[in-house]
């Protein structure tokens, strides 16, 4: 809430003199960027600061962010401003000099803001959500907020199981921004104009919409083993599930044709368009997948209306086409072809961010005549048919060989494909495969007529996630993925393979906080507290800190990581309903498994 005692300007011109010019970087912090929007904010009742738990050029380069940005700076009476996480060298002058958190647009401290709004979009966000409140004087926890602190939101992915950082939220929004905020605004002005206070809004919030959910409203109880028991309501009159919110009309959905263009190098500089929203596939290991609710397209028209309108905002040099799986727009060829006609002459790409390997996949490469020819992402997954049908991934050699020849021979100097490692009924041939796949996908570049090609191979260790039939699952342990791992090294040695596989230390602490309850919720605090922060990158992540987080809780990573659950335990996500049948996601598991 607003602090009367605040003054933008001093904060202004400290960050200026105190901060800038001693981090690196300074680019990042200092804003002011091409279709930044500013609004007055005596005039303005409601106002929001969007904060991203993680650094600039990651939190600029996020879709979903400036959804959020353009759909609440339309309304008059609301603005949005954002604020990101500070490096960390950052971070520590602005501790030191007892400078607060604040918003790149009008440089006021996050916590004179009526609203603070967290995208979690990856478990390893966590303890930076934590650092920003921290650093913005906001209390940590909660319960031990008063009348003159902000309402903290979250929303995004991390919401689909919001019970680890639920001693931190005030109100989780789950859904599609687009169809969440408009009413939960409305709704929030009325309880602001009419005095109400902090708690009373949050309470009446809560009532109001199916897709809010209010943590602190909530009470756990746990059997003697540590399973959850129950999470009962303490109030009367809230829904008796959270919802998310869906965008029925993706069409002409509200979309950022005015995106704010960065000041300083960012991870994605480009325009980026959504074609679609779900996806039809149904992989069983994809919590993004599940959760996006039904599959929506955009159609060519629309895209080629929205490209034309946020090219002349921005002028990038470069479209992308994103999606969960865009090679599985029905439209595909029509957008493409449509969008090279109108862009290919004016020098501006197109992109595809990965592609599945379906039947189109072979006649991307001659669509995009005006693509740069750096890299092309293909998703296998796996590198047999067998484990291929476990994990519901319906794809065939042939089609990603194909693909992989008609790249080569248009020009593409690089592949990169995708795998994962610790798959349920995953076996050592299944490893062996995952290096004969990348090998045949560089040498058929020599059909061709060239030599092999250069193919860059990522590999993720597998984390099962809620809402999806592997959420059952146990977590492959910390022996079997450093196996694994030396096995793939082996497996994918020479020249024209390059392979990155991901830390197994960070992919099992995802996997702790993926399926956890609201106990993490002490060891999140206690990491932290150990000095945990950008966990997400490896010159920062400290397994240390964590491990010292588990053992003031009393908890072990491993009941939460590794242990199977059955067909009627209490999951701390049952409460979120995002269209997943809980029964209808166990007979599928039981089938996954069957396929072996």
């Amino acid at each position: 809430m607003t602090n009367p005692n605040s003054n933008p300007t001093d904060l202004r011109e400290r960050v200026a003199r105190d901060l800038l010019p001693f981090v690196t970087n300074p680019a990042q912090y200092v804003a002011g960027e091409v279709n930044e929007v500013r609004k007055d904010w005596n005039a303005t009742p409601v106002r929001v600061c969007l904060a991203f738990p993680d650094t600039y050029a990651i939190g600029m380069s996020h879709l979903g962010s400036a959804i959020v940005y353009d759909v609440i700076n339309r309304r008059g009476d609301a603005l949005c401003e954002r604020t990101f996480a500070p490096w960390t060298d950052a971070a520590d002058r602005m501790q030191a000099l007892g400078l607060p958190l604040f918003a790149w647009e009008s440089r006021r401290a996050v916590r004179d803001f009526d609203l603070v709004g967290f995208s979690l979009q990856y478990e390893m966000l966590t303890t930076n959500v934590l650092a920003m409140l921290d650093l913005a004087g906001i209390p940590l926890l909660a319960a031990e907020r008063g009348e003159a602190d902000p309402i903290i939101l979250a929303g995004g992915p991390g919401t689909n199981n919001p019970e680890p950082m639920a001693d931190f939220l005030d109100l989780v929004l789950v859904g599609d921004a687009e169809a969440a905020l408009p009413p939960f605004l409305d709704r929030y002005a009325e309880l602001k104009a009419a005095g109400t206070p902090r708690q009373e809004i949050i309470l009446a919030l809560a009532r109001a919409f199916d897709f809010v959910y209010a943590p602190g409203l909530f009470r756990p109880t746990w059997h003697d083993d540590g399973r959850l028991a129950a999470l009962e309501p303490t109030v009367d009159g809230l829904p008796e599930k959270t919802r998310a919110a869906v965008v029925e009309d993706f069409e002409s959905a509200p979309f950022p044709t005015a995106p704010l263009v960065p000041n300083a190098e960012i991870v994605h500089d480009r325009i980026t368009l959504e074609i679609m929203r779900g996806c039809p596939r149904r992989c069983r290991f994809c919590e993004a997948g599940r959760t996006k609710g039904p599959v929506r397209y955009r159609s060519p028209q629309r895209i080629l209306e929205l490209a034309r309108q946020t090219y002349a905002h921005t002028g990038h040099q470069e479209i992308s086409l994103t999606s969960l799986s865009p090679s599985d727009h029905p439209d595909l060829k029509a957008i493409l072809t449509t969008l090279d006609a109108e862009f290919g002459p004016r020098g501006v790409s197109l992109s595809l961010p990965s592609l599945a390997t379906n039947d189109q996949l072979e006649l991307v490469p001659r669509l995009l005549g005006s693509v740069r020819k750096s890299g092309l992402t293909m998703v296998p997954e796996a590198g047999l048919p067998r484990l291929r049908r476990v994990i519901g991934k319906n794809i065939q050699d042939e089609h990603l060989y194909a693909g992989a020849r008609e790249a080569w021979s248009r020009g593409w100097n690089v592949i990169k494909l995708y795998f994962m490692v610790g798959l349920p009924t995953e076996t050592d041939e299944d490893l062996e495969a995952v290096g004969r796949v990348a090998r045949k996908v560089s040498n058929v570049r020599r059909d061709v007529g060239k030599g092999r090609g250069k193919v860059n191979v990522a590999v993720a260790n597998f984390v099962p996630k809620p809402h999806t039939p592997f959420q059952f699952h146990p977590m492959a342990d910390r022996a079997y993925l450093l196996d694994a791992r030396r096995r793939l090294h082996d497996a994918l040695k020479g020249k024209s393979l390059t392979v990155r596989i991901h830390k197994v230390d960070r992919s099992l602490l995802e996997g702790a906080l993926a399926r956890g309850d609201r106990r993490l919720g002490r060891v999140i605090l206690e990491a932290y507290r150990a000095g945990a922060r950008f966990d997400a990158w490896d010159e920062t992540f400290r397994p240390e800190a964590w491990r010292k987080g588990f053992e003031a809780a009393g908890l072990d990573p491993a009941f939460y990581a590794h242990r199977a659950r059955g067909p009627d335990e209490v999951l701390p996500w049952d409460r979120i309903d995002v269209g997943a049948d809980r029964a209808g996601l166990w007979d599928e598991y039981q089938k996954a498994l069957a396929e072996a």
